[in-house]
């Protein structure tokens, strides 16, 4: 199944990058394709084996609330409220599109792979296969082929902007920063060529975060590194990384520095702007926000309920939200933003647990899915993401995979454990026989 998974990504990116997600009939496009012929496989797999077992019981109650409560607003708005411009069919589509593929893939990974070694080489096929679209990308727009698909804004604030292979230049970026520490996981794990196999991937990542001008990934980096840092402090040495930061700074450097001499300095233009004066610099975005907040202060009741899923889109906003948890909140209320936050804490902590437990090569993997989840999720406050969730929701339900490995490796360790460490009930009485032996001849 691990070779499966890893092709599927591969596929998947290669659609990504050369333009090939041509659509099979309404709803159903090459990508949703092979992501349920690899589904289909995992499920003659688990019927062969007699089922499954149902791992991490809470995440999949939360996915269940956010899911359920989206249908049931998406089946009110179409049949109930009515809204003008509403498609009811396409609103599915979108629903399916964009949250139930997302979760699928998630199930997918979380019960396709078995081992740890199923899990490191599907993660570094990931890896992989992000760093060589990131490649193909940074070819592209630096002219040395042509592919027709990547491409640079040329206009407004876009003006220089590397967009990638995985849409707005914000998505992109959003989809590096969140795997950007498991290259240093990866190279720390490493040794020799393939240390420096992985550092050069890393950095041609890195280099595309660069070009994509990207400052919420660059505040997401910020942030998500303070939060990142305070949950795993208890298993973060100092004395281990100090060296690896004073390796990033040493490479970000020059990477930094070329990127702004190769492309116009867009990177560091748009950094300056925003420290130089934040609030006119975030004043756009604070404008739209405040549009769809006082939409719902018209209409009270939507601030617990929301408008319904794919709403909008339909109520005649010029521009879109530029946040993740202020659409959630706009069409499915409390609910939807909640259970997206408590999916988000709930595999967070899983992995910060199974650090604690797990081997030190293993732990750096889970703390850098903490930093990375951590970045993305800040990242996304100032951004919305379309393509980049599907591989999201794999690399969490990959990582989830190997948690649930390590913590039942972890209890099962401490179990036998325990039961060398206590007798048991007849050792106890063959040890205590010859003394009441021993009782019984004095007392004659």
């Amino acid at each position: 199944m691990r070779y499966l998974l890893a092709l599927l990504f591969f596929l998947l990116m290669a659609g990504d990058v050369f333009g090939w997600n041509q659509s099979l009939a309404p709803g159903l496009s090459v990508k949703n394709a092979m992501i349920y012929l690899a589904a289909f496989m995992l499920a003659a797999r688990l019927i062969v084996k007699g089922g499954m077992k149902l791992e991490l019981p809470a995440i999949h109650i939360l996915f269940a609330v956010l899911v359920g409560y989206a249908v049931l607003t998406w089946l009110t708005v179409g049949f109930v409220l009515h809204y003008k411009d509403y498609k009811l069919i396409l609103s599915g589509m979108d629903l399916k599109a964009e949250l139930l593929d997302n979760v699928f893939v998630f199930g997918l990974c979380l019960y396709g792979l078995q081992t740890v070694s199923d899990v490191k080489f599907v993660t570094k096929a990931l890896l992989i296969g992000l760093a060589c679209a990131n490649a193909v990308a940074i070819g592209d727009i630096a002219g040395w082929f042509n592919i027709g698909v990547t491409m640079v804004g040329r206009e407004g604030v876009e003006a220089g902007r590397a967009f990638g292979a995985f849409g707005h230049a914000n998505e992109t970026a959003a989809l590096v920063i969140c795997l950007l520490p498991a290259y240093v996981a990866a190279a720390g794990s490493s040794r020799g060529v393939m240390r420096l196999f992985w550092i050069c991937a890393g950095a041609t990542s890195a280099t595309m975060m660069l070009m994509n001008g990207s400052r919420g990934a660059f505040v997401g980096m910020a942030l998500g590194g303070v939060l990142g840092w305070f949950t795993c402090r208890r298993l973060i040495s100092f004395a281990r990384a100090a060296p690896v930061l004073v390796a990033l700074v040493t490479l970000g450097i020059p990477l930094l520095l070329l990127v702004n001499m190769k492309f116009g300095g867009i990177l560091t233009d748009r950094v300056i702007e925003m420290l130089q004066d934040p609030v006119t610099r975030s004043g756009d975005r604070t404008y739209v926000w405040l549009q769809g907040m006082s939409r719902m202060m018209d209409h009270p009741v939507t601030l617990l309920t929301g408008f319904g899923w794919d709403s909008y889109s339909v109520m005649g906003f010029i521009y879109a939200t530029h946040n993740h948890y202020l659409l959630l909140w706009f069409e499915l209320g409390v609910i939807g933003v909640l259970s997206y936050l408590l999916i988000i804490r709930e595999a967070i902590m899983t992995a910060r647990y199974a650090a604690e437990v797990a081997p030190t090569e293993l732990r750096a993997y889970f703390v850098a899915f903490i930093f990375g989840l951590y970045f993305v999720s800040i990242a996304v406050f100032f951004s919305l993401l379309a393509r980049p969730w599907l591989y999201i929701w794999a690399y969490i339900g990959i990582t989830m995979r190997m948690a649930v490995i390590v913590s039942a490796d972890a209890a099962n360790s401490a179990r036998i454990t325990q039961q060398r460490a206590t007798p048991s009930a007849a050792a106890v009485r063959r040890h205590d026989r010859p003394r009441r032996s021993l009782q019984m001849r004095r007392e004659r």
